[in-house]
Order: structure tokens, then C-alpha cells, then sequence
């Protein structure tokens, strides 16, 4: 009886063993488990705070690119306002001066060494060289407004000199009623010359520039007074924009004035001479050139009999 009750004790404290495995066993898990979350928590955070980082970065990224467009966009407007500061009526203009850039302007029309200004109510003509060894296809432009006109003609001039100091020295030499009358663009010659038995008064004037004098001869009533065409064809001359080229020419000669073009025609040449070059950039780079030569050369190095000679008795 005792051992029966010995063995149910036992039986009893092996129950109690147990259950107290299988709760540590629970707490066990419930830890790991508790843990893993904890960890899965973690890292959810950590992908969170990676993804806000990545987010933070594009978002300044493109705030920086948003800036850069702004800015290029404020250059760009900051461009266009000095070229509209510009007061073309200050002229005349070298092609290469800041700011002006008349190729793709559709005000002005193109005579090759001079960029010409289109303004209602005035007709514009080409006079054609009577030389045919010219290198100058037109003589002059005559521009008229009205009773008033004015004949412009551009010439090659030196570097340093200056062109119409001399020509009008000598207008002044040659015409003894002519005179020096300080004018809008300098020294200007009033030259009286006779038209059809009549005595008429012509303005001339001279503007020097890079390599290059405009000359204008103002007649009607654009040569003196006080008159609206006078203004009106002052305003116009110190619009034109002079091109010198690269050309080699010798002082007073014409700067070679070309049929006209307008700027839709300067924009089909340019966009033809850009295909052009790339046309022809394709063709060179496909061209399958030889980098190096290799050449040999056969030597003989075996012995050859030479003539034969006779002896002569």
C-alpha cells in the first residue's frame, strides 16, 4: 500500500514537470514570437524611413531641377528683355555687335553685306551692277518713303582708319559748293547737284565701322528741313545692320550686295546647310579608312650569272 502511494506521488510530480515544460515552452514561443515581431517592426520602420529618405532625395532632386528650369527660364526671359532694351534707331549695327542678331528676324530682309529693316509704307529697290567684273551682283538699295529717299551702299574700309574722313574731304575738294554741316550720325556733306536743269540738294552721310562704311545719300525732302520723311529715313538708315565677312577686299571696294532674302528663306538655307554637314559628317565617318600600311618586299638573296662578254682579238 505504501509503494501504490509512493508511485501516485511520483505519477503526480511528473504531471507537474511536465506542465511546467510545456508553460516555459509556451513562454518560450510567446518570447520568440514577441521578438520576431518586434523585429519585423523594426525593420518596417527601417524600410519606412529608407523609403521616406529615397523620397526626400527625388523630392529635392527635382525641386534642384525645378530651380535650374526657373533660372534657365528667368536667363532666358532676362535674354529677351535686352534684346527688347535694345534701341535699334542707335545704329548703325555690326553684325557681330551684342545683341543683334537678325538671321532669324523676321523685320529684317537679307542683301548678303546688309540686313535691311521692313517697314510699311517704304519701297525698296536693287540698282544692278553695270561692271560685269564686279564681285557685286547690286549697285545700291535705294530706300523711298514719299517725296524722300535715301541710296545706301556699304564698302570695305581699314582696320583703324577712318573711310569717310577722307571721302568727304574729298566731296568737299571736288564740289566748291559743298559744305560741312554737323548732323544725327557726325559730319554730314550737303552737296547741291543738278537732275533735269534743276538744282537739287542731296545729304550725304558716312558711318564707320568694324572694317566696313555704311554711306547714305539722302534726297527729297529727307535731305534737309525738318520734314516727317527726314526723320522717318534717319530712323531707318540707324536701323541697318551692317556684315563685313571674312571676304579679302580692298578699302572703298563694295561689300558685296547679294539679291534679297527674307528670313524664312535665311531659315530653309541654314536648315539645308545643317543637313548638309551632317550628311557629310555620316559619309566621312563611315568611310572605312586604312589606319596603318603594311607593305613587304621580296629580297633576292641566291646568286645570279651576269652577261657573258667575248673577248675580241
Amino acid at each position: 500500500m505504501g509503494l501504490f502511494g509512493f508511485g501516485k506521488k511520483k505519477h503526480k510530480a511528473s504531471d507537474e514537470d511536465a506542465a511546467a515544460q510545456e508553460s516555459d515552452e509556451t513562454q518560450a514561443k510567446d518570447a520568440d514570437s514577441t521578438e520576431a515581431e518586434d523585429a519585423q517592426a523594426d525593420k518596417a520602420q527601417a524600410d519606412e524611413a529608407q523609403n521616406g529618405a529615397k523620397d526626400a532625395e527625388r523630392a529635392d532632386a527635382a525641386a534642384d531641377e525645378a530651380s535650374d528650369a526657373n533660372e534657365d527660364d528667368a536667363d532666358a526671359e532676362a535674354d529677351a528683355d535686352d534684346a527688347d532694351d535694345i534701341d535699334l534707331t542707335q545704329g548703325p549695327w555690326d553684325y557681330d555687335d551684342e545683341g543683334i542678331d537678325p538671321d532669324d528676324d523676321d523685320r529684317y530682309i537679307s542683301f548678303g553685306s546688309m540686313f535691311l529693316p521692313l517697314v510699311e509704307g517704304l519701297t525698296i529697290r536693287a540698282k544692278r551692277s553695270q561692271d560685269p567684273q564686279s564681285p557685286s551682283p547690286l549697285e545700291s538699295i535705294t530706300v523711298q518713303l514719299g517725296d524722300g529717299a535715301i541710296e545706301i551702299v556699304p564698302f570695305a574700309a581699314p582696320k583703324t582708319l577712318s573711310l569717310w574722313d577722307d571721302m568727304s574731304d574729298e566731296l568737299l575738294d571736288a564740289n566748291k559748293s559743298a559744305k560741312v554741316q554737323e548732323g544725327r550720325f557726325g559730319d554730314e556733306v550737303m552737296l547741291p547737284v543738278a537732275v533735269k536743269g534743276k538744282t537739287m540738294m542731296t545729304r550725304i552721310v558716312g558711318v564707320d565701322g568694324p572694317r566696313w562704311l555704311l554711306r547714305g545719300i539722302f534726297t527729297g525732302d529727307a535731305a534737309d528741313g525738318e520734314s516727317d520723311n527726314k526723320k522717318a529715313l534717319e530712323d531707318y538708315f540707324a536701323q541697318i545692320i551692317v556684315r563685313r565677312g571674312d571676304a579679302p577686299l580692298a578699302p572703298r571696294d563694295i561689300i558685296p550686295i547679294l539679291p534679297p532674302k527674307t528670313a524664312a528663306q535665311r531659315r530653309a538655307d541654314a536648315a539645308a546647310a545643317a543637313k548638309a554637314a551632317k550628311k557629310k559628317s555620316e559619309i566621312k565617318d563611315d568611310t572605312d579608312v586604312p589606319q596603318s600600311y603594311d607593305q613587304s618586299h621580296k629580297v633576292q638573296t641566291t646568286l645570279r650569272r651576269g652577261p657573258m662578254f667575248s673577248e675580241m682579238r
